[in-house]
């Protein structure tokens, strides 16, 4: 089988070619394919669309564990259409990345008040909240064998190895080109299988680091195989740094019952519950002095809390207090550190420094029609991220410390 050298010279990929990697991989993939939940629901639009927007931008040994539940709570596009949103969010918590979670209830409903048919198209998907190029192609593959190519990291990454592309993979150009080779590869029988042969191998063999070519299907006709390319392709130059993000965070009680507010809906988080919170500078030897003494778990005493917070840099203490002003609430003492929590995002590493902050007697439910007042057992029912379960998590046992 003829292979091409680099992608850079090749407009169109020799037919015998292309039938020669369709072959191999569908091949392999009938020997080795994973068992996943929503292959066996390959038939059902529906079902395949709830599947593709978990995971975007999550492992597939996450969504495993929240895919079968989501379909029981809402087994079809009228259950989820008729959901409260509170109630979706609910199922989809610690999923992640909840602005799929918004898109999804708003297309339900659009689609609901349409008849309730999934579209049988990538171009009428796309039209869809949520659903771009990948998802739509994707769906419209698996769930109606349509000739889509559905091109993810995954897919990129193999390609570029299998091709020899040297052009930066998350570039215009870059993009453009493997995108062109995809669709040039992808068959007319079996899309949807092709498709996902492709993400299985990238996850299983054609990984991002140390790929295993002895394994792979396609050693004989890939460039990077056969070139010792392996390791330096796809090429890359376009990351993202991730920024660090230092947030105080205020528990405000008043009587055993904690300050909790929903976030607007859209941008991160979208529609949880969350504690009052706010972006503070970073000013890592004032960090330093206001953490000593702590940990990821707290201080475990009232005492040297309340050391650690009168060393906390001022900054943090008047945003604190313009939290409290925002929120329509009085401190009745000074704000005591309870400790720190970390939690990592695709571009931010968020610091969230910890507070406990007594109040008066509030005036209804705050300032804010979106705010209330719980206990822990209330704050247990609400819809809320992995970031503030765990400040919730801490601050429940340093208080009981």
């Amino acid at each position: 089988m003829a292979r091409p050298t680099r992608t850079e010279t090749v407009d169109a990929l020799p037919t015998a070619y292309r039938a020669a990697i369709r072959r191999k991989l569908l091949g392999w993939y009938d020997r080795n394919r994973r068992d996943l939940p929503w292959r066996r629901r390959a038939s059902d639009p529906y079902a395949q669309w709830v599947a593709e927007i978990m995971l975007q931008q999550t492992r597939v040994e996450t969504v495993i564990d929240y895919y079968e539940p989501f379909l029981r709570r809402f087994p079809t596009v009228g259950a989820l259409a008729r959901a409260d949103h509170d109630h979706v969010l609910k199922q989809w918590e610690g999923l992640g990345y909840y602005r799929r979670a918004l898109g999804l209830h708003r297309a339900a409903r659009l689609l609901h008040d349409r008849g309730g048919q999934v579209p049988d198209t990538a171009e009428a998907l796309r039209e869809l909240p949520g659903i771009g190029e990948y998802t739509s192609a994707a769906i419209a593959s698996i769930a109606f064998n349509r000739r889509e190519a559905a091109v993810d990291g995954n897919v990129a990454r193999v390609l570029a190895r299998l091709l020899g592309v040297h052009a930066d993979v998350l570039s215009t150009e870059g993009k453009a080109r493997i995108r062109d080779l995809a669709v040039q590869l992808v068959p007319v029988a079996r899309p949807g299988e092709f498709n996902q042969a492709w993400m299985d191998l990238g996850s299983a063999v054609c990984t991002p680091k140390s790929p295993d070519c002895d394994r792979c299907p396609l050693q004989s006709p890939c460039v990077a195989a056969t070139t010792g390319q392996a390791d330096s392709l796809p090429v890359r130059n376009g990351k993202r740094r991730v920024v660090a993000v230092r947030v105080a965070v205020a528990v405000f009680v008043y009587r055993g019952r904690m300050l909790v507010r929903q976030r607007p809906t859209g941008g991160l988080w979208s529609g949880l519950w969350e504690f009052p919170n706010v972006d503070v500078a970073t000013d890592p030897a004032a960090s330093e002095a206001a953490v000593r003494g702590s940990s990821a778990t707290g201080n475990g005493s009232r005492k040297t809390r309340s050391t650690a917070c009168s060393a906390s840099d001022r900054a943090t203490l008047d945003a604190i207090e313009g939290l409290a002003q925002s929120e329509g609430v009085a401190l009745a003492a000074p704000p005591s550190k309870v400790g720190t929590v970390s939690h990592a995002l695709t571009h931010r590493a968020l610091t969230f420094e910890v507070y406990e902050c007594p109040v008066g007697k509030p005036s209804g439910a705050g300032a804010k029609r979106s705010g209330g007042w719980v206990t822990p057992a209330g704050f247990a029912k609400l819809s809320v991220s992995v970031a503030h379960r765990k400040v919730h998590t801490l601050f429940v046992k340093q208080s009981a410390d």
